[in-house]
């Protein structure tokens, strides 16, 4: 997959395109109908292209921190995006220059140059200084320039619109299985594995700590049931296992930054500087403070049991996805 960062303007594309635009933080199921009713719209010689925008818009235009963190960093769009067919990823700095132009001088500055044919949007996307410019804009923008535009209606769960806004929502208060059924898969962190105070394997729990997470959403703290796979080059996995991660501060040894740590079911090898994709599965309860290392070893035990159960996994067996380096 082509991907672009764009500073001022997008490049001349070589081929038609089918152009897919949106935050796409997520990229959740309602954005997963824009790109299927984006992909039934190309011709044999046109290519599937979505555009973004980087920082998030809601972050660049209201300075919410919580907006500084996505659901989906830019690394997990590029992965997810390529699973999904898209042939072209273009990202557009948000930045303020790009916030004051005119919704034609958009048009003329980021879609002609990329020979778009046709624009799939959602009913709510805006455009331009101040948002002036609206699905009726681009249309009558479009016409006039040689593409035309399709609006994809929000898809719904339980009759609600399926929205980044209400999975992050879900992650602030650990109900990872509400964020899975809006994103169509589990919630997905992913970091290298860097060294901490390796605390975990004295008491008979080796953890891997992920570093280099600041750019995500992170869930409510806790301890989560949770699938882990190494990542290699180009986003493949090379093998995977079960764990029961903690997502939090450790107050037991008294912590003071936030970490994700994971244990995984048996396993015992070295995987610093290694990459791991964690999914959040199911969340097991709160992080809380014990009196010694022992009651939080003992408790770690019976989160492993809690996990394995999740999972399917009988107790004391290995789990048949076992993780190798």
């Amino acid at each position: 997959m082509e991907f672009i960062v764009m500073e001022g303007q997008a490049p001349a594309s070589t081929a038609p395109q089918v152009l897919a635009i949106g935050k796409f933080d997520g990229v959740h199921l309602g954005h997963r109908a824009i790109l299927n009713a984006a992909r039934g719209l190309l011709a044999p010689e046109e290519r599937l292209a979505v555009m973004s925008f980087e920082p998030h818009p809601t972050y660049a235009l209201t300075g919410n921190p919580e907006y500084a963190r996505w659901l989906t960093p830019r690394r997990e769009r590029v992965r997810l995006f390529t699973e999904l067919g898209v042939d072209a990823f273009y990202v557009a700095r948000f930045d303020r220059a790009f916030q004051q132009l005119e919704p034609a001088a958009f048009v003329d500055g980021y879609l002609v140059p990329l020979r778009v044919r046709h624009v799939v949007v959602g009913p709510d996307f805006r455009f331009g200084r101040g948002g002036q410019g609206t699905v009726d804009v681009l249309r009558d923008l479009g016409r006039e320039r040689g593409f035309d535009v399709q609006v994809v209606q929000p898809v719904e769960e339980h009759g609600h619109k399926i929205s980044s806004s209400r999975i992050r929502e879900h992650l602030r208060e650990g109900r990872v299985e509400a964020a899975q059924a809006l994103l169509g898969r589990p919630y997905v962190v992913s970091g290298e594995v860097v060294h901490g105070d390796k605390r975990g394997r004295t008491i008979g729990f080796p953890t891997a700590n992920l570093g280099g997470i600041d750019a995500y959403v992170l869930p409510k703290t806790g301890v989560y049931a949770a699938f882990v796979e190494v990542e290699e080059a180009h986003h493949a996995c090379s093998a995977h296992a079960f764990g029961v991660l903690n997502a939090g501060y450790r107050p037991t040894v008294d912590g003071r930054a936030f970490q994700l740590e994971v244990h995984l079911l048996d396993f015992d090898g070295d995987l610093y500087g290694k990459t791991l994709r964690a999914s959040f599965l199911r969340r097991i309860r709160d992080e809380m403070k014990f009196e010694s290392l022992e009651a939080l070893k003992a408790q770690i035990a019976r989160d492993c049991e809690v996990a394995r159960a999740l999972v399917g996994l009988s107790s004391g067996a290995p789990a048949e996805r076992r993780l190798s380096t």
